[in-house]
């Protein structure tokens, strides 16, 4: 009994001691450049050591430079953004970047583009009472319609996360609506089973969207098709925003002060940037790259396209003799916003793939795993895993899985039945493959060169090298996927 009394005491005693202050995160040992796991070569693979991850690196380093200089301009909505300054920037570029590497025909293919969709300047205010609270991370859908000259003053609710209980009985109509979603990898219409649409068919006036990624992040999303003004929110100011809206229950409910002015700019230009490596047959390989990007977008797409320019320089060091098949490498435009002119271009003129053995999209090709926990984001020391498509005979599989290997690229365990990106309107054209990641800071302010880890960027690069150049040993006809296959 002594015991057990003394016990609790103790136990009391400690329970009672004031809570421990929250401690200072701890520091990495080294920069996060410098313990990158590397994969070893083994000596059959060591000439594709040549591909060096650094060097791809400073290409992701370069295209961010650029999206970042056209947003030193003054510009919100920024990026390489197509039909702008940073777009033209970006294939001048590319161009002299495939001439260095000595390829040939080297060119821009132009296109017109229909009025693109730019927001010139916008600001979201909440206040309750004496409290005023700026959302500086508010970011609106793209193609998301602006508030006219005049601002809105809307009375601001928290619909938690809009689900068909979350909605119930509630009367949206004039208001600004504030959802929450753990669908962290999604920047889409279908987020919460389409909530945009619940919400607007509920009276909204505008409607904001966080997504529960820790940080204070600007994110862009794709097209919600909603026709009042639509926001994303940063982790950061959806709590903020949430606190707000709780506190004034009871009382005078908060307000939020939205203003956009859109435009939809007409005879803008945007271009696919073409290159070519001769090779011993009028057989090809094509290598594509979409060119623009949201923000910085250091890994979409510009390890996509230093992953391109790793292949292009890589392949012109072997003489023309020993590349069985020309190798056709493709900047491509028109991805971020809808049109996808060289898709659609390409998707028209089929002819251009009556002989191509291998199409491969390089799009999102490296970045550092993040892991969410505790309300941080931690970055790992190693590459995401990658979702991943291959559409050809059981040759091609067998080549692509062996390529993956060689190099310990990370791949989920099932492949995708299709590819998402830039090659959706092609793939079916000829045998196809691709790596692609989407990761907690996709389309947004976060994701810059810091997150792009330069030894995974080599090993994919590295292994589709070496896929194109097992390929080269096989018939055209045994590459080809077979009837009804994907």
């Amino acid at each position: 009994m002594k015991k057990t009394f003394i016990g609790f005491v103790v136990a009391s005693a400690a329970f009672s001691q004031t809570p421990r202050a929250p401690q200072p995160p701890m520091k990495a040992l080294h920069p996060l450049d410098e313990s990158y796991l590397n994969w070893p070569v083994t000596p059959e693979n060591k000439a594709y050591t040549s591909i060096d991850g650094q060097h791809l690196k400073g290409y992701v380093e370069e295209q961010a430079a650029i999206s970042r200089r056209y947003r030193d301009k003054g510009h919100q909505f920024w990026g390489r953004i197509i039909g702008t300054e940073a777009d033209n920037e970006n294939a001048q570029w590319m161009m002299a970047k495939m001439k260095a590497a000595g390829l040939t025909d080297v060119h821009q293919q132009l296109f017109d583009l229909p009025p693109q969709w730019m927001p010139q300047s916008w600001s979201v205010v909440a206040s309750a009472g004496e409290r005023t609270l700026k959302l500086d991370s508010a970011q609106p859908t793209h193609r998301s319609v602006g508030t006219g000259p005049e601002a809105l003053n809307l009375e601001a609710v928290d619909v938690a996360f809009a689900s068909s209980a979350d909605l119930a009985n509630r009367d949206l109509r004039g208001k600004a609506v504030f959802f929450y979603s753990t669908d962290f990898f999604s920047r889409h219409v279908t987020v919460n089973d389409g909530a945009f649409k619940k919400i607007e068919d509920l009276g909204a006036s505008a409607i904001f969207v966080t997504l529960m990624i820790p940080g204070d992040m600007k994110m862009q999303f794709y097209p919600v098709n909603s026709k009042v003004p639509t926001f994303a929110l940063s982790y950061k100011d959806g709590l903020a925003m949430r606190d707000l809206i709780g506190a004034a229950r009871g009382g005078t409910a908060p307000h939020v002060k939205v203003a956009m002015d859109v435009k939809m700019v007409p005879d803008e230009k945007t271009s696919t940037v073409w290159g070519t490596l001769p090779g011993a047959t009028d057989e090809t390989v094509i290598v594509t790259a979409h060119r623009d990007g949201w923000f910085e977008g250091a890994n979409d797409n510009g390890t996509g396209v230093a992953t391109m320019l790793g292949l292009a320089e890589y392949f012109a060091k072997i003489p023309q003799a020993q590349r069985k098949r020309t190798i056709i490498f493709l900047g491509t435009s028109g991805h971020h916003d809808g049109t996808a002119e060289s898709g659609t271009w390409l998707s028209q003129h089929k002819e251009i793939f009556a002989k191509t053995a291998l199409l491969i999209n390089c799009e999102h090709t490296a970045a550092t795993q993040l892991v969410q926990g505790n309300q941080i984001i931690t970055k790992s020391n190693w590459a995401s895993t990658l979702t991943w498509y291959v559409g050809g005979s059981k040759k091609l599989e067998e080549i692509t899985m062996k390529g993956y290997s060689a190099f310990g690229v990370p791949t989920q365990e099932i492949p995708a039945r299709s590819p998402a990106g830039e090659i959706g309107r092609i793939y079916m054209n000829s045998p196809a493959i691709q790596l692609i990641d989407t990761g907690l800071y996709w389309h947004s302010d976060y994701e810059t060169p810091d997150i792009i880890p330069a030894p995974a960027l080599a090993n994919v690069t590295r292994a589709y090298a070496k896929i194109i150049t097992d390929i080269g040993a096989v018939d055209l006809k045994d590459l080809q996927r077979p009837a009804g296959g994907y």
